[in-house]
């Protein structure tokens, strides 16, 4: 069965030369309607990259009828999740979880924001592209980290008038933080501290299906330029194939939905509920860039944290060297609180591969290991029990934070001059 799921992936970017209409549609109301049922409100705001690219973020609010506690004092601090490969922020929201982090942090008094990158459900608009051109689908996971992540975070500062916020990222969530930070240092000044769930940046010892298809799709081949410039979405017949279109609705085999979760998304888990399987399956997998898987794999065969490999002709003519530079993670300053979780159950992400990077980072970054026995990759969002070990620990991050400014002040100076 994994070889067939590892040949049914390969398959998909054949039948994603052109999207079906019924993806192309932007589904606000989905989104609105998930945060509204739940007894907030929901703002909504586009904005547009420097390059074209319409992105949508959503900004949560306390209902009027809904006792949700306030800061006594404003401006509210401000948080901002960014979602995985393959998501969008709906992924923070789901109504079956019986308390999402999102939701969480706005009891606590945060004032959340929700972002979308590129090419995802929310992310298909563009100046003068349309997404059904494979000029618009020309940008991996470097182009989220160096455009739109920055784009987003000085758009959410500019509308809440504050200089600086806290993180969440998950799983590419991280990497496009891991990416900005490198290659843009000056925005180290603008985050107050970093919660980093599942932290991809190295994936030597990734055990999941990426491992299988790396062997041949990563290293650069002229194959990369043809099924680079594609969406990854599974065309409809794909979809039923691997059932991925029955589990989004109810009353459908469990464990069938339940093995493609683990087969999909990272390994098996002990504490995802299967009452969120139908929820999940109506909103994922979302579409992505097939370089953005490409650059994953390729991350995995060197076993470096490096840009996107052109080719040798096309990294000289971009990097002006044969291989592509590894990114400078010792631009990340050490003033920056960075908190690290996983676990030794996610077959994404590694124990041994988070330790690798928290070794590059410095002893500025925090560890929080979760010694759960099949606690996997999609637990760190979607697990049952990440109101103890997820919620609460961000949570307090972030309040501790936010102490320390308030009788320090001159850190947050420290922090945004390095």
């Amino acid at each position: 069965m994994e070889t067939f799921l590892t040949i049914s992936l390969l398959l998909i970017p054949i039948g994603l030369i052109t999207l079906r209409q019924q993806h192309e549609e932007i589904k606000t109301t989905t989104m609105v309607e998930r945060v509204q049922r739940a007894g907030y409100e929901c703002e909504t705001y586009d904005t547009f990259t420097d390059d074209g690219y319409g992105l949508r973020l959503f900004r949560l609010r306390n209902s009027t009828s809904f006792n949700v506690p306030e800061p006594t004092t404003p401006p509210r601090p401000v948080v901002f999740l960014m979602h995985g490969i393959a998501s969008s922020s709906e992924s923070w929201v789901l109504e079956s979880l019986s308390n999402p982090l999102a939701y969480e942090l706005l009891k606590q008094g945060f004032d959340v924001w929700l972002g979308n990158n590129r090419g995802s459900t929310y992310g298909k608009s563009h100046r003068n592209l349309s997404a059904s051109q494979s000029q618009f689908w020309r940008f991996s996971f470097h182009e989220i980290g160096t455009i739109d992540l920055p784009h987003m975070v000085d758009f959410i500062l500019g509308k809440t008038q504050q200089s600086s916020l806290h993180y969440v990222g998950y799983s590419q969530g991280t990497t496009v933080a891991f990416v900005l930070l490198s290659m843009r240092p000056e925005y180290n000044g603008k985050f107050k501290t970093l919660s980093m769930l599942a932290p991809v940046a190295y994936l030597t010892h990734c055990r999941s299906i990426l491992r299988h298809l790396s062997g041949f799709l990563g290293i650069y081949t002229p194959v990369h330029s043809w099924l680079g410039d594609r969406a990854l979405w599974p065309p409809w017949f794909l979809r039923r194939l691997l059932g991925l279109e029955a589990c989004g609705r109810a009353g459908t085999n469990p464990k069938l939905c339940t093995f493609l979760m683990f087969k999909l998304f990272g390994g098996y888990s002990a504490y995802l509920e299967e009452t969120l399987l139908p929820e999940i399956f109506q909103s994922h997998p979302a579409t992505l860039s097939m370089h953005q898987l490409l650059h994953f794999m390729q991350l995995t065969y060197s076993q470096k944290f490096r840009q996107y490999d052109f080719g040798p002709d096309g990294n000289l003519q971009r990097y002006n060297q044969s291989t592509p530079p590894e990114y400078n993670l010792s631009n990340i300053r050490p003033t920056l609180p960075l908190h690290l979780f996983y676990s030794d159950y996610d077959e994404i992400v590694s124990k041994t591969d988070v330790e690798m990077l928290a070794e590059k980072l410095g002893n500025h970054s925090v560890s929080h290991f979760i010694d759960l026995p099949y606690f996997a990759h999609i637990d760190f969002v979607w697990g049952s029990n990440i109101e103890d070990v997820i919620n609460r620990p961000i949570v307090e991050i972030m309040n501790n934070a936010e102490k320390l400014l308030q009788t320090n002040p001159r850190s947050q100076r420290d922090l945004e001059s390095g």
